[in-house]
């Protein structure tokens, strides 16, 4: 990952954006909570799904690591280095809108755009890196309890990198004239939806390249940005509201396939990096 990454004493991601009166910046930090405390529940939990037999002993932890899910968000209120490692603005790079990847090490890409432009677009990626270098030295150490709470933060970054208005700049439709649809699609639509979000695991496997392994997860993920959106458009030209329980249906009927991957992706590439960090 290179350097320790420095970062600015703003504490949220409108902040980096705009100077924001403070009712606008306490509704931001409602918008930046991933999958909502549900969501990020229903992630961690199901990890242990694909934990192999020898990691038997480690079943125990799907209650910790769904307990603890959203830890990272609740330290945004006293930790202004946090809001950063929830989201990257990935479409904001230009290499990226070239080619679709950006550099995976964060000094040369602060050499290439500089260090407050990195930490404005976010940190997700490498705040995912970083979570598994810490858990990796938990399990090395054999200290257990830290190693199930930063096993959930880990969790929570990398359900975060699988919810699509996490990585655009486009985060809450702001420049589609869709504004607010990033909690409409997180937070409403899986409370009203949660119990049908039922998937079974897979084999984990151990990772080689955890940096790969971490940006081509957030490049997959991405292709899902408009997917979203234009679902939001459809659901309000529908219901002719984006609030009511006909909007919310239609909505599901439109992303509940691919929502319901997207978790089960986040689960088995959360269970991936603790099996490999094990």
């Amino acid at each position: 990952m290179g350097n320790t990454i420095t970062q600015p004493k703003q504490g949220s991601k409108m902040s980096f954006k705009k100077k924001l009166l403070l009712p606008f910046l306490i509704i931001l930090t409602l918008i930046l909570c991933g999958w909502g405390s549900t969501g990020h529940k229903i992630i961690n939990k199901n990890a242990v799904l694909s934990f192999p037999l020898q990691m038997n002993e480690f079943m125990s932890w799907a209650n910790p690591l769904s307990l603890h899910a959203s830890d990272a968000d609740y330290r945004k209120d006293s930790d202004s280095t946090e809001a950063p490692k929830h989201f990257i603005d990935i479409d904001s790079y230009p290499e990226f809108v070239a080619t679709g990847r950006i550099s995976q090490d964060y000094d040369s890409v602060v050499a290439m755009h500089g260090e407050s432009f990195v930490i404005e677009q976010g940190i997700l990626p490498w705040a995912i890196i970083a979570t598994y270098d810490t858990l990796e030295k938990c399990f090395e150490r054999k200290d257990w309890n830290k190693a199930v709470l930063t096993a959930a933060d880990l969790g929570h970054y990398v359900g975060d990198s699988h919810q699509p208005l996490h990585i655009t700049k486009n985060y809450n439709g702001q420049y589609t004239n869709q504004y607010g649809v990033h909690s409409r699609y997180e937070t409403g639509m899986i409370n009203n939806y949660q119990s049908q979000i039922i998937y079974s695991g897979d084999s984990v496997q151990f990772i080689q390249n955890i940096p790969d392994f971490v940006f081509t997860t957030i490049y997959i993920n991405y292709k899902y940005v408009d997917s979203v959106l234009n679902a939001d458009k459809e659901a309000e030209t529908f219901a002719g509201n984006t609030n009511s329980s006909q909007y919310y249906q239609k909505l599901w009927e439109l992303t509940g396939s691919f929502t319901i991957k997207l978790f089960k992706s986040a689960s088995y590439k959360l269970a991936c990096l603790i099996y490999t960090a094990w």
